[in-house]
């Protein structure tokens, strides 16, 4: 063999022979024969080889997110409520097969939401307190929302290669279904946002809201109902707009939320308010379109009134926080501009349309921030 041709066999072999021996597959010894010395070339140079520690974690990390998701469709934390159950109990609950069960309860183990001991399978505290139905703080709603976004994250490479969204998610041709999954989508997470406002920020003064965007009107509806001297307006596109009367209606909160059908970007907003909310919204939009709602919304704003910005930002490095950076790639296949922007880009757009004393509160463990500025006196 030559020279050349016992270089390309050996790198070959190494890469092949590494990726066997870190995914604990079985090499036949025939597929390795020793010809020349090369099986002890290969071993040499494997011993000073560093694995592939991290392109082996990140292919294999999403098995566990595809177990998360699974169990939400599946509704399979709610039966576990009262108590450790079985493999036959836990499929008699959900109506599944017992065999088809097993592998997933036990994925969910490795994914640190369930336990087992003694055949019998239990919630984490974290699942039992974020992924039971029912309670206030269920998070398992966003299943929909989920599968939509990370099987668009999969055509990024087509996204990038086309020069444009090959996933992209646009409300005005999207069945009356998928909105309302969408809708349902970001409504389960509505009162941790408030929380998260609410823990910031004083509202306790203020009279008079406007919730920018509000899809689901979920932001105004836990903001109200923690402080009932508030009145909210939720203005939204005219598709929207029916789905968030009915998750008013269902609230009970018609006497405390207003709804306006409007574009928030093109059209120009009426009435006057203390404090104006937008949560999640910049971040689908271009730099133009964020622009042009941060102007109607100063309109619409009384004096000293403040804004609150709710969104992915990203540091002005573009490398932190890690999730906003990743979640870019969501955003690269469904929107046409939409992106989490850096810090200094809202600093700009605010300023440009008139606000001042502009802050940004990053948020621990979580890929937003808060960013407020308020309109000049």
């Amino acid at each position: 063999m030559s020279p050349e041709g016992r270089a390309r066999v050996l790198r070959v072999s190494v890469r092949t022979r590494a990726s066997w021996l870190n995914r604990g597959t079985l090499v036949p010894c025939a597929s390795l024969a020793n010809s020349d010395g090369l099986l002890e070339e290969v071993g040499s140079v494997l011993d000073e080889a560093q694995p592939p520690e991290v392109i082996t974690r990140l292919s294999e990390s999403v098995y566990s997110s595809f177990a998360m998701l699974a169990g939400t469709q599946l509704d399979l934390f709610t039966p576990l409520e009262d108590g450790p159950l079985s493999v036959e109990e836990i499929s008699d609950a959900l109506g599944v097969q017992a065999a088809k069960l097993q592998p997933l309860l036990y994925a969910l183990v490795v994914a640190g939401l369930l336990t087992v001991e003694s055949d019998l399978f239990a919630n984490t505290p974290e699942a039992d307190r974020y992924l039971v139905q029912g309670k206030s703080s269920y998070l398992g709603g966003g299943h929909e929302l989920e599968a939509m976004l990370w099987e668009a994250t999969l055509k990024t490479a087509a996204t990038i290669s086309a020069g444009a969204p090959q996933a992209k998610l646009d409300y005005f041709s999207m069945s009356e279904e998928d909105l309302g999954a969408l809708l349902r989508g970001t409504h389960s997470g509505t009162a941790a946002v408030a929380a998260t406002l609410m823990e910031h920020h004083d509202f306790s003064t203020l009279s008079s809201l406007l919730d920018v965007g509000g899809g689901s009107g979920g932001l105004a509806i836990a903001l109200t109902e923690s402080h009932p001297q508030l009145r909210a307006t939720v203005v939204d596109l005219a598709l929207v707009t029916p789905f968030t009367k009915r998750f008013v209606e269902e609230a009970d909160a018609v006497d405390r939320v207003e709804i306006v059908t409007s574009d928030v970007v093109r059209d120009g907003l009426t009435g006057s308010f203390d404090v104006a909310v937008a949560s999640k919204l910049t971040q689908v939009l271009s730099p133009d379109e964020v622009r042009a709602t941060l102007r109607n919304v100063a309109d619409v704003l009384e004096p000293g009134g403040v804004i609150h910005l709710y969104t992915q930002v990203l540091d002005d490095s573009r490398i932190s926080p890690e999730e906003a950076v990743s979640f870019n790639l969501v955003f690269l296949n469904i929107y046409d501009d939409g992106q989490a922007y850096t810090e200094q880009e809202y600093r700009n757009w605010l300023a440009e349309t008139g606000f001042v004393d502009f802050e940004r509160i990053p948020l621990p463990n979580n890929p937003n921030s808060i960013l407020t500025a308020r309109k000049p006196e």
